[in-house]
């Protein structure tokens, strides 16, 4: 930690020794709206451009390291030169609002062609969305599929080499998981994304939870007045059927702009799925068949207001409610080892009823300092989640006799609390960013445990319990960026977090407390030799903090002879990430990554006493390197592909009282993604996908081979109002899962099957008004190359 520091206060040393000038300003239209798009140059000697920028959609543009003289300084736009002004420059200049007086009619433009696919920030890849024609006429969750480094599978999405992922829009975090979040980002169409920034190694800003990565996605800055929106209905069958619909409507009037979003979805599904345990002396194996349905129903609400030409405030709100029932039929079988014949056989049949809701509400208020991009930001944030789950248990012997018949029931109300506050002020010499911000998680849940007398409910204290729990988090963080020069980029930030934990037991009055601290440095390097290569290094460090439901020492039982535990006793486990990266020509992807894990907590399942139990401990740690490669860009004007390929190595190692065995070994995946257009119009698409992962090793596991082949047809009709895909998912049927995880005094093994061969028809129309909207032309940025 203390090289890193080091590199970076001479890399700012360095800096400030040859530090060059700038020029900043703005471009306005005369209605005094930004003008985006528009080429700025300055020129010395009459002829001899010197540096090149665009105005961005604020209409800000920036114009570094340029030396001390006499400059001409011009702003064109579609090839007419708008304003020229002489610069004399001695020092970082920042200019008044440009004015465009020009009689000419200004032109919107759309970028189409010439900016490139993938960029690499300092801190982020990019994927220009708005140039894939692989990635128009789809809903967000299908746009994620298409973009490098994401993978999307069953509606899950995930980053490579990433445990786990957090979903933003605009910079601001989705409360929502699982099919939740699936269904809400089927609600935002493709053509409303403007980019996908993908975060490997989230800066200061952003928590440090998790070994997680962060997507963004950028919606298109609106420009539209007046009523618009779209509606959409799908339907899908795998050997069950499933139905959505989903709309939205905006407008946008003066200073107000307001969305109202909402969503519906009707599913059935099916698997088979089952687990065994062969120990020195015993064993089991349990097969089992499991039928359900799910609905979920949402809508969200967002408001901002334009309060001055600086100031912008709004709010959203998201309220989902969802049910997810299923009946589930088990056989377990137990043995003695080795296996000549079972000693007994339970059959159980368990349904559960498991409705749930969950509130969502953001208010936050923008206070830009001046129209160079300084900002002041403050937010307060609120989220609920209230399921309850109701388990109904019964258990039949050989002669299918009832055993025993229960009723587990669990009502959880979690809520999270947060306000933020965030400075982001662009110094003469360094870019600076700031903020604290204040979370306080809050879970009470509730667990009821019922048997059966005589045909009477009777309860059991001895079984049921209350726990509360309560978490506060107060995090404050400083980020400094600099641009060296053209080609050299540095960044570092260092946060603090201290976290205090209480939980509460109801039943016996135990309890516990925490309290920790810890600093979280994250640094970038980034080298752009030229606009087709850029290099790239970053490191950060994470926590990965228990949740409340592995916290909870309660049992939570699936029959009558298995449960799941928590452990109060559990401390967060700790993640160093190093990752270099390499873009050429804005298509072709490599990265390198090593990140070791130290007293990560893993599930310990025992069988012992007649009972099959799982608990977590903290008991591994892991040193794993990775290589990730990848191509996206149009091989042809009507083929457009993201292909590429992922390694990752690991070598886990546990603790030495832990009866798990760590598996050393590789992961390999490779894919393809393909989008052909049909017609010169480009309004009939033809898409091939293909996903294959090898067998792979990684914690005490081995996971065995998944693949799968996907195709479909998009049309674009109604002059491109209608959208209608088909879509063929996995046609061999191959994306299963099964693998087997090792212990020092036993083996299991676990299978999950279902109909993962799927058609899905989906039809979305886009309605309103449409006079606003961008007229697409061509624009030649490859004179941007002059200015290096």
């Amino acid at each position: 930690m203390k090289k890193l520091i080091i590199i970076f206060l001479s890399l700012l040393c360095y800096s400030s020794i040859w530090a060059q000038n700038s020029i900043k300003g703005r471009v306005l239209q005369q209605d005094h709206t930004p003008l985006d798009y528009a080429e700025v140059q300055l020129i010395q000697n009459d002829d001899k451009l010197i540096k090149q920028s665009f105005s961005s959609e604020t209409g800000t543009f920036s114009l570094e390291n340029i030396a001390k003289g006499k400059y001409i300084l011009k702003v064109l736009y579609l090839g007419e030169v708008l304003n020229s002004q002489p610069i004399d420059l001695n020092q970082d200049l920042v200019l008044k609002d440009i004015l465009i007086e020009s009689n000419k009619q200004l032109e919107e433009i759309v970028l189409k062609s010439e900016k490139k696919l993938i960029e690499r920030k300092v801190d982020r890849l990019v994927f220009n969305t708005a140039n894939s024609i692989s990635s128009q006429g789809m809903d967000a969750i299908e746009t994620l599929a298409n973009t490098p480094m994401i993978k999307v599978q069953n509606d899950k999405i995930s980053i490579v080499g990433k445990s786990s992922v957090t979903i933003m829009i605009n910079e601001k975090i989705v409360h929502l998981s699982g099919e939740a979040l699936a269904n809400y980002l089927k609600t935002l169409r493709s053509d409303d994304i403007e980019k996908i920034e993908v975060i490997t190694t989230p800066p200061a800003k952003y928590e440090a939870s998790g070994n997680s990565g962060l997507i963004n996605i950028v919606l298109k800055k609106n420009r539209q007045q007046g009523l618009y929106g779209s509606i959409g209905s799908s339907f899908s069958y795998n050997n069950k059927r499933n139905i959505g619909a989903n709309g939205n409507i905006n407008y946008q009037k003066n200073k107000w702009n307001l969305s109202l979003k909402a969503n519906n979805y009707d599913g059935r599904n099916e698997n088979k799925n089952g687990y065994s345990y062969t120990g020195v002396t015993n064993g089991l194996e349990n097969n089992g068949e499991l039928t359900g349905k799910y609905k979920q129903k949402s809508v969200d609400f967002t408001v901002n207001y334009q309060v001055t030409d600086l100031a912008l405030i709004g709010a959203s709100y998201n309220y989902t409610s969802s049910k997810n029932d299923y009946t589930k039929y088990s056989q377990i079988e137990y043995f003695s080892v080795p296996r000549v014949k079972n000693d007994s056989v339970l059959t159980s049949l368990n349904y559960t009823d498991n409705p749930a809701s969950y509130h969502t509400l953001n208010v936050f208020y923008d206070q830009k300092l001046d129209t160079l991009g300084n900002k002041l930001a403050f937010g307060v944030n609120y989220f609920n989640n209230s399921p309850d789950n109701t388990n109904y248990i019964n258990d039949y012997n050989a002669t299918n006799a009832i055993l025993n018949q229960l009723i587990n029931q669990s009502a959880l109300n979690y809520n999270v609390w947060s306000a933020n506050i965030d400075l982001n002020y662009d110094l003469k010499w360094i870019n600076l960013e700031t903020g604290a911000k204040y979370t306080n998680f809050d879970n009470k849940s509730k667990v009821y445990f019922y048997t059966f007398e005589n045909e009477q409910k009777v309860y059991d204290p001895t079984k049921s319990n209350k726990f509360n729990y309560s978490e506060d988090n107060y995090a404050a963080y400083l980020s400094l960026s600099k641009k060296l020069s053209d080609k050299w980029e540095v960044k570092a930030g260092m946060r603090f977090e201290q976290t205090k934990i209480e939980g509460k037991l109801q039943n016996d009055n135990s309890q516990f407390t925490k309290s920790y601290n810890k600093w979280f440095p994250t640094a970038y390097l980034t080298y752009t030799p030229s606009d087709d290569h850029a290099l790239s290094f970053n490191y950060s460090k994470r926590i990965n903090r228990p949740n409340s439901s592995i916290l909870n020492p309660f049992k939570y039982y699936g029959n009558t002879y298995s449960y799941t535990t928590g452990n109060p006793n559990l401390a967060p486990s700790f993640t160093d990430n190093y990752e270099l990266s390499y873009i050429f020509n804005g298509a072709l992807s490599l990265t390198l990554n090593y990140y070791h894990v130290s007293n990560s907590f893993d599930v310990l399942s025992v069988f012992e006493n007649g009972y099959f139990t799982e608990s977590w401990h903290n008991m591994l740690n892991s040193d794993n390197y990775g290589f990730d490669i990848s191509y996206s860009n149009k091989i042809l004007s009507w083929w457009e592909t993201n292909t590429g390929a992922d390694y990752y190595f690991s070598s886990p190692y546990y603790s030495k009282d832990s009866t798990l065995k760590g598996m050393q070994g590789s992961t390999f995946a490779y894919y393809s993604q393909n989008t052909f257009n049909i017609n010169e119009a480009k309004t009939v698409k033809v898409f091939l996908n293909w996903y294959h992962m090898l067998p792979n090793k990684e914690d005490n596991s081995r996971y065995n081979a998944y693949k799968t082949l996907s195709t479909g047809m998009k049309l674009n009709l109604l002059d491109k109002k209608l959208n209608l895909n088909l879509t063929l998912s996995d046609i061999f049927n191959t994306g299963k899962s099964s693998g087997t995880m090792y212990y020092t005094d036993n083996t299991q093994t676990f299978y999950n099957e279902w109909s993962s061969r799927r058609v899905s028809i989906s039809a979305t129309y886009n309605f309103g008004n449409n006079k606003n909207k961008k007229v697409i032309q061509e624009a030649n940025f490859e004179d941007k190359s002059r200015s290096q």
